[in-house]
C-alpha cells in the first residue's frame, strides 16, 4: 500500500528519476511514440529495446508495463538506497509465487514536466484488472492529456485543482511559479496520491485536502481554478472518478456555481468536460446562468473540440453495461425531456473581470491544431477590446493575415450576366469560423503582412476609395476587431 514516508525516502527516489532521465522525451522514445498523446492508442505498451540495459528501462518495466522484475536487476540499476526508499514508500511488492521478483503497486510516469503516480491499469499476473470505486485515474490517458494541453499556465498567485485525482495540475503549477497550489478530491485515496506526488516532485507549496469540491476551501479565493470533473451520464453510481449524474452535468454545474465565491478578480477558471446545448440555451449561455446573480462580473468562453448527437452519446455511455438496451432507452428519453440538442466536448474558460468593462460570452469551434496558447490568446483579445480605450489601442497595432483564410464569392445570374451577391470569409485553424463581409475586407486581408499599422491601412484604403466615404477610424477599427475575433487576422506581437 502506498504511504507517505520521510523526505529522505522521496529525495532518494527523485534522485533516481533524475539520473535515469525519466523524463517525457526519453520516455516516449523508449516506447516508440512521438508524444504522450499516442500512449493510450496501445495502452499496454512495451519498450522497443532491451529494458535491462539501464534504470530507465527497468522503471518502465515496473511502473508502466506493470511486469515482474528480478530484484537483483532492480538493485543493480537503481542502487540500494533508491530501492529501499521505494519499498518504504509502498511502491513495490514481492511476487508471492516466485522468490526474487518484485512488481509495482502503482503506475509512475513523467508528464507535463512532473512525475505522476496513479493507480495501475494492468496486472502483472495477467488477471482481469478490476477498477476500484475510488481508483486514482491515470494522468497519462488521452482525455487527461487534453486537459493538460489546454490548461492555462498558473505561474503566479494561488491555484486550486478540483476533482484533483493525482493532482497533476496542482503539482505542475506549484513547480512552474504558483505561490501555492491546493488539490481537493472527495476520496481519501486520491488525497493520498496527491500528497505523494507533491512530495515526490519536491513541491512543498502544494496542499492536498479531502472534501466535496470547494468545501475544504471555504472562505478562500484563488487566482486560478481548474477542474477535470466526472461528466459521463449514469443511471446507477459505479465509479467516483467517472460518474457525472443522470445528465452528466451534476458535478460540472457545481464546479461553476462555486466560482463567484472562490475566483479572485482577474482570475481564470478552466474546465474540460462533456456538456450539452439545450433548447432553452447553448452551453455557454447555460454556464452564465449557473454563475447566479453575479454573472455580470464574468466572461464566459466555450472552445468546442467535438459534438455528438444525444442518441449517439447515450449509446456510447452505456456500452458494455449488462442492461445496455434499457439504459440507452432511458438515457435517450431523459435527454429528450431535458431538451438536449447536442452534446459538446469543450474547454470552458471563465474569467472574473478586474476593471469596469462589458463582459463577453463567446464560443469557438476548435480545429485539431488548436493549442492552449490559441485559447488564451482568444481570451486576452476579447478582454483587450472591451477595456476602456481598447479600440483606440488597435489603431497603432500591426496585423497579419491568417494564411488559412479562404474567400468564397457568391454570384447570381441576372439580366446583365453574373453579378457578385456576397463575400464570405472562412478559416479552420485554429478555430473554424465563417463571416459574410463587405468587399473591402478581403482586399484589406490580402494587404496585411504585418508591416503596416491599422492607421496606415486606413489611410491607404481611404485614399484608394476602397472604404465607404465618411468612414471614421474608430468604425474601421471596430470592423477589424471582428475580423481578429474571427481569426482571419492576427495581431503581430512586438
Amino acid at each position: 500500500m502506498l504511504q507517505i514516508g520521510t523526505d529522505h525516502d522521496f529525495a532518494a527516489v527523485r534522485d533516481l528519476l533524475i539520473h535515469a532521465n525519466y523524463h517525457e522525451a526519453e520516455f516516449c522514445a523508449r516506447l516508440g511514440i512521438a508524444s504522450l498523446s499516442e500512449f493510450e492508442e496501445e495502452f499496454d505498451r512495451v519498450q522497443i529495446d532491451d529494458f535491462r540495459k539501464d534504470a530507465h528501462g527497468v522503471l518502465i518495466q515496473l511502473f508502466v508495463e506493470g511486469k515482474y522484475v528480478d530484484e537483483a536487476l532492480a538493485r543493480e540499476r537503481f542502487g540500494e538506497q533508491a530501492l529501499t526508499a521505494m519499498a518504504s514508500l509502498g511502491m513495490l511488492q514481492r511476487n508471492p509465487a516466485s522468490d526474487g521478483e518484485i512488481c509495482s503497486t502503482i503506475a509512475l510516469y513523467p508528464t507535463a514536466g512532473v512525475w505522476v503516480a496513479s493507480d495501475r491499469w494492468n496486472n502483472p499476473d495477467r488477471e482481469p484488472y478490476q477498477a476500484a470505486v475510488d481508483i486514482v485515474y491515470p494522468a497519462i490517458v488521452s482525455n487527461a492529456q487534453r486537459f493538460l494541453k489546454f490548461m492555462p499556465t498558473a505561474d503566479r498567485g494561488a491555484m486550486l485543482e478540483l476533482c484533483s485525482g493525482t493532482a497533476v495540475a496542482a503539482v505542475r503549477a506549484a513547480t512552474q511559479g504558483a505561490e501555492h497550489a491546493w488539490a481537493i478530491d472527495i476520496t481519501e485515496r486520491s488525497t493520498l496520491f496527491a500528497d505523494f506526488n507533491a512530495r515526490l516532485n519536491g513541491a512543498s507549496n502544494v496542499t492536498a485536502l479531502q472534501g466535496d469540491l470547494y468545501a475544504p476551501a471555504e472562505g478562500r479565493q484563488f487566482d486560478f481554478i481548474v477542474a477535470h470533473p466526472p461528466y459521463v451520464p449514469v443511471l446507477r453510481a459505479k465509479w467516483i472518478y467517472h460518474d457525472g449524474g443522470d445528465d452528466g452535468e451534476q458535478i460540472l454545474r457545481r464546479c461553476v456555481e462555486g466560482v463567484p465565491a472562490h475566483l479572485a478578480p482577474g482570475g481564470i477558471f478552466y474546465l474540460l468536460a462533456m456538456s450539452s446545448d439545450r433548447k432553452d440555451a447553448a452551453y455557454e449561455q447555460r454556464v452564465r446562468g449557473w454563475l447566479g446573480e453575479s454573472e455580470g462580473e464574468f466572461d464566459v468562453a466555450a472552445f468546442v473540440s467535438r459534438s455528438l448527437e444525444p442518441d449517439d452519446f447515450a449509446m456510447r455511455a452505456v456500452f458494455g453495461n449488462d442492461s445496455a438496451q434499457n439504459d440507452m432507452r432511458t438515457l435517450r428519453e431523459l435527454f429528450r425531456s431535458l431538451g438536449v440538442q447536442q452534446m459538446v466536448y469543450a474547454v470552458l474558460m471563465i474569467q472574473r473581470r478586474s476593471e469596469a468593462r462589458p463582459v463577453f460570452t463567446v464560443r469557438r469551434q476548435m480545429d485539431s491544431s488548436a493549442t492552449g496558447h490559441d485559447v488564451m490568446a482568444a481570451i486576452q483579445w476579447e478582454t483587450a477590446i472591451r477595456r476602456p480605450g481598447g479600440l483606440n489601442g488597435l489603431v497603432g497595432a500591426r496585423l497579419k493575415a491568417n494564411p488559412e483564410t479562404e474567400l468564397h464569392v457568391r454570384h447570381s445570374l441576372t439580366g446583365e450576366g453574373w453579378e457578385i451577391e456576397s463575400y464570405q470569409l472562412k478559416t479552420s485553424r485554429p478555430f473554424t469560423m465563417e463571416a459574410k463581409t463587405d468587399q473591402w475586407a478581403p482586399y484589406l486581408i490580402s494587404q496585411c503582412d504585418g508591416s503596416k499599422t491599422v492607421a496606415e491601412h486606413f489611410q491607404e484604403l481611404m485614399a484608394q476609395d476602397v472604404l465607404p466615404e465618411g468612414t471614421e477610424p474608430r468604425e474601421f477599427a471596430r470592423a477589424l476587431s471582428v475580423l481578429v475575433s474571427g481569426g482571419f487576422l492576427h495581431l503581430v506581437r512586438e
